[in-house]
């Protein structure tokens, strides 16, 4: 009798030691990705010591940050993620030397890293970044790399000629497209370069010396973050940072040039006979992530996407936290022009309606943070993600550092109050009289 009472106390003890046991191994250890981790390898006892520190301003001004994240992968797959942000961009281009800041980033890339990295160059109006995957092994080699790109000039002209002749060949493609066209202008007017006119590159004069003398007076410490993030072992790369890379020059800090305001408004429309899809397309200054107004970005983005599709909004934080551009595509068809014109503008003021004036709800939270909360510092990147692919968390720590972003004060603000922040959006960034329109109408073969 007594066996028979006590059989379910058995059962629900076993039910819970199975459910309990694995999650608190997952507590013990997993993170999030913007907080600090034990350095990589400890033991449990040494875990439990204060988090350490995870950016460390050098002696000449350079951000260094270091985040050893797990991975559940096999050594042979797993890539830490190393970050160089570099607070120059197209803006910075003197007059006629429009792509200097693109062809000095790709030549340093190109010139000065690791055989088995893998890099990706941005280059943006205000910020450039090399991002780039790293075997765990390699990251010391790999951050010698980077010191000599600081440290080191130029001295391939075959590679210099090499650069050139890619850059010009992706020009001449992006010419020969309509919308690509169309793209640029609506960027002349919303930010203008004193170079010149975006994607016309002015590069096939610039040599090595010009080169080099824009490196060495911008490409400095004080305008450089580096943020290693994923499976490595931090404590050399700090002795790396704070013995090799603190010996690169300061330098002054670079401000934005002046240049004129935005023009807003329309411009007009553009025939395309190629028989390619033509758009519609609109552009705004946004809020930076880190600011009150950004939290709104949170709601607003993702309906967008959820109405319009991801290929058509186009928002880039790295490098152009500041621009979003909607890219509707006009499809070629045999009926009117004027038809299929009237169709896109209204499904695009459409979305855009939607996306300020609907009520929010649970989901649009929930969508939120999942999909911009580490952006905009309302939300961590998962674990499980981190743990197989850790460059959602080095994208999230750099941005939080580049903006200043304050997690805690945004996670309190994010969704309270919301129509007052959709209707602040939209009378400070989001309205017609903000933004530039273009349209590029299909013609059928």
């Amino acid at each position: 009798m007594t066996s028979i009472r006590l059989r379910p106390l058995i059962q629900h003890l076993r039910r819970f030691f199975q459910g309990a046991v694995p999650l608190i191994f997952m507590i013990l250890v997993t993170t999030n990705a913007s907080d600090p981790w034990p350095v990589y390898g400890e033991t449990p006892a040494a875990a439990s010591a204060p988090p350490r520190q995870v950016w460390n301003k050098l002696d000449n001004g350079l951000q260094f940050g270091s985040l050893p994240l797990p991975s559940v992968l096999s050594e042979s797959e797993q890539r830490a993620i190393i970050i160089t942000s570099w607070n120059i961009g197209w803006a910075h281009d003197g007059p006629q030397e429009s792509g200097l800041a693109l062809l000095s980033a790709e030549l340093l890339s190109r010139a000065f890293s690791s055989e088995a990295a893998s890099t990706e160059v941005r280059s943006g109006y205000l910020r450039t970044w090399w991002v780039e995957k790293v075997a765990p092994k390699d990251v010391l080699k790999h951050l010698e790399m980077i010191s000599k790109r600081l440290m080191e000039p130029l001295k391939d002209e075959a590679l210099l000629a090499e650069v050139k002749l890619m850059l010009l060949g992706q020009q001449q493609k992006i010419v020969s497209k309509s919308v690509q066209t169309l793209s640029h202008r609506i960027q002349d007017r919303i930010t203008p370069l004193r170079s010149g006119p975006w994607g016309q590159l002015q590069v096939e004069k610039i040599d090595l010396a010009q080169i080099n003398k824009f490196i060495q007076s911008k490409f400095t410490a004080a305008n450089v973050h580096i943020a290693i993030v994923g499976p490595h072992d931090p404590a050399p790369t700090l002795v790396f940072a704070n013995r090799t890379l603190a010996l690169a020059t300061q330098g002054v800090i670079q401000q934005p040039p002046v240049v004129r305001a935005p023009v807003f408004g329309e411009i007009g429309i553009k025939r395309d006979t190629t028989g390619l899809p033509g758009a519609i397309i609109r552009s705004w200054r946004i809020p930076k992530p880190g600011s009150f107004d950004s939290l709104s970005l949170g709601i607003f983005i993702p309906r967008l996407i959820q109405i319009l599709g991801k290929e058509t909004v186009h928002w880039n934080p790295s490098v152009d936290p500041d621009l979003l551009t909607i890219r509707l595509p006009i499809e070629p068809t045999d009926a009117e022009a004027k038809i299929g014109i009237l169709t896109a503008r209204a499904r695009l003021d459409a979305a855009i309606a939607f996306g300020l004036n609907a009520n929010m709800t649970a989901a649009d939270l929930t969508l939120a943070r999942k999909s911009m909360g580490a952006t905009l510092g309302i939300s961590r990147v998962h674990d499980e993600e981190s743990m197989i692919n850790p460059q959602g968390a080095a994208e999230a720590l750099m941005l939080r550092k580049l903006h200043d972003v304050d997690e805690q004060k945004q996670r309190n603000k994010f969704g309270r109050n919301p129509a007052s922040q959709m209707s602040n959006l939209q009378m400070k960034y989001i309205s017609q009289s903000l933004s530039v329109t273009g349209i590029v109408v299909p013609i059928k073969r």
